[in-house]
């Protein structure tokens, strides 16, 4: 009895100091997670603030078409190459290259948005102008969308254009009750936006109070800061509200620490034993042995019952792990002999289809005397139908490998991806594209990566294979190679009928093609993509998709830039 009473008492204290010492680490970690979580609700606010302004500043570009009607405010202006503006240069140039061009630029006037369009005449341009000084109607429209309509919406919301670091359009008011334009923005802000170009969301003192604050670079066409696209909250109602919200929490969690320790006071001691019995059980359970819960006939009732089912669900959990181990044993040796069958099936088939391919095409070429006019077609039909077979042969091949276990890349370093890989792949490609008049490019830095060239190579041929299969005739096919923080970056795009929205998530799965009846004749096996994802997964990187369905398709991948030895 005695015996029990210890082990009771010591349950009990125990119960007792973890119950007050998680309270404690629960209050503590509460205030700090609650204090940021106040904040980060504010910076979350004019950060998405800022965003949605930057879409409405997109339709506002989109309403300057000066081939368009154009609002009143807009200035449109005919110009003629040279052009004493240097701010323009940058946008005519572009538009002189593709059309048209639209951005910011700093000019005369000061900071204005410009959508720019050649006229027929050679050298000449149509230019719409809107300057953006003492433009305050465009941060009260993205106040309102954001925050709501006057009437609604957080009086200290505020959103701001900057010239530099100079307010020119704004909702800022000032003490005397006039907007804020002509006021400038602190030092800190103006070195972190300005001169290192990089968004500033933290607090900042505004005019006359400290505010939440979301600054975002304003660049124009070359790159250059000109400016600063701003939003804010008035910090201190969460300030006040976090507060608030800190002493409810901490109140609450005071009071429940003190129900507990009165509950694991009365009830400690007299459920101690079988639990220790049950948490034996389960631990064992847990490691894979099969072991019974013995608890005496005076344990609660509830106990009982509890042992009971732990029992049986013991038992049943035996039953099922030695089943299906059986059945995950079989499975694992059925995909084993598939894909061993699979690839000497498609290993087998590589040789004979790539010998006949060979003579069909020296038959087209001539070597054996001049063609009959009515052969033409069945001959390219079964060279399309070899080449067909071809790709499948050495898909299914590759498939095999990338299934198969023990399948690691072999990294060895490669000096120039464009020269060593990039290059090589387009050039196998050539002919293809030059049938159906499309140009393949490749462009970026010279880049060296530690990988395995002999997969990478794979996923080359496969991605460039797909855009030339797909691409628009007399289109561009783009390869874009760079080196991003810690990783190597690849852009493969190409103008097509790209993937519809709701099949993206399902390019990069095993057998799967696009549904659309423009594809139908293109034939393809389905798996080229789902090795491009294998192969750059296994090099520890990721593969994506961005697609304007009906236009244009880009696959981008990213792989670790790893060192040799790494």
């Amino acid at each position: 009895m005695k015996t029990t009473q210890k082990i009771r008492n010591r349950f009990v204290i125990i119960g007792l100091l973890i119950t007050w010492t998680v309270g404690g680490v629960i209050g503590f970690l509460g205030y700090r997670q609650m204090s940021v979580a106040v904040r980060r609700e504010a910076a979350a606010r004019v950060e998405n603030a800022v965003r949605v302004g930057k879409r409405l500043i997109e339709t506002e570009f989109a309403r300057m078409d000066p081939n368009n009607p154009v609002p009143n405010y807009v200035h449109i202006l005919s110009l003629r190459l040279p052009v004493e503006d240097s701010a323009l240069a940058p946008l005519l140039a572009i538009a002189r290259k593709e059309g048209s061009s639209k951005g910011f630029a700093l000019m005369r006037d000061g900071l204005s948005m410009v959508f720019v369009r050649p006229t027929k005449e050679e050298g000449k341009f149509r230019v719409a102008v809107h300057s953006l000084r003492e433009a305050n109607s465009l941060p009260d429209t993205i106040r309102n969308v954001v925050f709501g309509p006057p009437s609604e919406r957080i009086p200290s919301a505020t959103v701001t254009i900057f010239e530099n670091d100079v307010r020119i359009a704004t909702n800022v008011i000032m003490q005397n009750g006039h907007r804020a334009n002509g006021t400038r923005v602190s030092k800190a802000v103006a070195q972190r936006v300005l001169r290192e170009g990089q968004p500033w969301n933290d607090r900042a003192f505004v005019v006359d109070r400290w505010m939440i604050t979301y600054y975002e670079p304003i660049r124009s066409v070359d790159n250059k800061v000109i400016g600063m696209l701003y939003a804010g909250l008035d910090e201190a109602p969460y300030v006040k509200e976090g507060e608030r919200n800190i002493f409810f929490f901490l109140i609450s969690i005071f009071a429940l620490a003190g129900i507990v320790s009165g509950v694991a006071w009365y009830s400690g001691g007299r459920e101690a034993r079988p639990l220790t019995h049950l948490a034996t059980a389960a631990e064992a359970l847990g490691k894979g042995k099969h072991e019974k819960i013995q608890v005496p006939s005076t344990a609660p009732e509830e106990i009982q019952v509890l042992a009971r089912t732990f029992n049986l669900m013991a038992d049943q959990i035996q039953g099922y792990t030695a089943a299906l181990k059986e059945s995950r044993d079989k499975a694992q040796k059925a995909l084993a002999d598939y894909m061993e069958v699979l690839g000497f099936v498609a290993h087998e088939l590589k040789s004979p289809i790539s010998g006949a391919l060979t003579q069909v095409m020296f038959i087209e070429d001539g070597y054996a005397g001049q063609i009959p006019e009515k052969m033409t077609r069945a001959v390219a039909a079964i060279r399309r139908y070899l080449q067909y077979s071809q790709e499948m042969a050495f898909a299914f091949n590759n498939l095999s490998r990338a299934e198969s276990e023990g399948f690691t890349p072999k990294k060895t370093w490669i000096a120039d991806l464009n020269a060593d890989l990039i290059q090589s792949a387009i050039a196998d490609f050539t002919d293809e594209a030059s049938h159906r008049n499309l140009t393949i490019t490749s462009t970026g830095d010279r880049v060296g990566l530690y990988a395995d060239p002999d997969l990478l190579r794979v996923v080359f041929d496969n991605l460039i294979e797909n855009a030339v299969k797909y691409a628009n005739e007399g289109t561009e096919i783009k390869i874009h190679s760079r080196k991003t923080e810690g990783a190597l970056r690849v852009e493969v795009s190409n103008q097509g009928v790209g993937v519809p929205t709701d099949q993206l998530s399902q390019l990069f799965t095993k057998f799967f093609r696009v549904q659309d009846p423009q594809l139908i004749s293109r034939k393809g096996t389905g798996v080229g993509l789902y090795l491009v994802k294998r192969i750059v997964e296994i090099h520890g990187g990721h593969v994506g998709v961005e697609s304007e369905y009906g236009h244009w398709i880009r696959i981008i991948f990213e792989v670790p830039d790893e060192k040799p030895g790494s």
